[in-house]
């Protein structure tokens, strides 16, 4: 039964890369795969179900990329990370919709992955992984100098944004080590989006999309359409993702890489930088990349293997169980 689930999966992946490839252009997710391979470690009831829990895991940074409206994106990432992450398992229901909120609460800053990875979410006393190394990165004299350059740093003093920057390069190096680690993450992050429930859209809307809408005066309808949205652009993206990670280690780095360029004028222009004239994205990303895959490689996996225990004590304290 289980062989023929992977072979039916095997076939909508092999059918799907080719549109994907055609049909977007989107930027991949940071950090996602970290939160993939956790939750393929937790509740694994059965494959279907595990990975409806792997893509609920990475799903809680559906908002990340909001950056058409920071107040949007903020308010949504604080409901889903900090303030009400609980309520989308409240309102769980069936079996795959446990599953995917099983993932989803898995993920969040206070009681899950997040905790170990930015605990304080203070750069100026960091007490997480990601963000210690993110702070380490960025007074590397280089790259100090680089952002002075682009305007990210002021008299070795770094601005929020810098350390942003760092901070995504952190995760996208930790992301790229996971996949060279265990070769069956980027195929499983791709299969986990396509065969994620077609019941998550509505229980994110039934969630989130009152509070949204109150919030920023919305029409109802508006917000169940943003949230919608940012949801389907998201599961594409993870798509995209999962097959770039599938690569060979220095195909994915590039793969990425593109990305992560492709990326880079919108994250900045969030924070009011602009890039000067002639900037070289390619080659300033490879040596950013290049550099946090040299700074987290050694300690990486015992960073990520420690947040597991720590994850599924909380998850059992909470009674967060199907």
């Amino acid at each position: 039964m289980k062989k023929e689930f992977w072979k039916k999966l095997s076939a909508m992946v092999a059918g799907v890369v080719l549109v994907s490839a055609i049909a977007s252009s989107q930027a991949f997710a940071w950090g996602s795969a970290t939160h993939a391979y956790i939750d393929d470690r937790l509740g694994k009831q059965g494959p279907l179900r595990n990975l409806n829990e792997m893509y609920g895991g990475m799903a809680t940074d559906v908002f990340t990329y909001l950056f058409e409206n920071l107040d949007w994106l903020d308010y949504l990432y604080m409901e889903t990370h900090y303030n009400s992450y609980l309520a989308l398992w409240n309102k769980a229901d069936t079996i795959l919709e446990k599953a995917v909120a099983f993932g989803f609460v898995s993920h969040n800053g206070a009681t899950g992955a997040d905790a170990t990875a930015h605990g304080s979410y203070d750069y100026d006393h960091p007490d997480a992984y990601v963000i210690r190394k993110a702070v380490a990165m960025a007074k590397i004299d280089e790259i100090n100098c680089l952002l002075n350059e682009l305007g990210l740093a002021k008299e070795n003093e770094v601005s929020f944004a810098g350390y942003e920057l760092c901070h995504n390069f952190v995760e996208s190096a930790v992301d790229l080590l996971l996949a060279r680690h265990d070769r069956s993450l980027g195929g499983k992050i791709a299969a986990a989006a396509l065969a994620r429930t077609k019941e998550f859209p509505d229980l994110l809307v039934k969630t989130y999309t009152e509070g949204f809408a109150e919030e920023f005066e919305l029409h109802y309808a508006r917000a169940a359409k943003t949230i919608r949205s940012a949801e389907n652009e998201f599961r594409r993206n993870m798509v995209s993702y999962g097959f770039a990670l599938a690569q060979e280690p220095d195909v994915a780095k590039g793969l990425i890489l593109d990305q992560l360029v492709e990326l880079a004028p919108a994250f900045l222009g969030a924070y009011g930088v602009e890039l000067p004239p002639g900037a070289d994205l390619v080659g300033l990303s490879n040596y950013l990349i290049s550099e946090a895959i040299d700074l987290c490689q050694k300690d990486y996996l015992r960073a990520v293997e420690r947040t597991i225990p720590f994850v599924t004590k909380n998850l059992a304290d909470m009674g967060i169980s199907y």
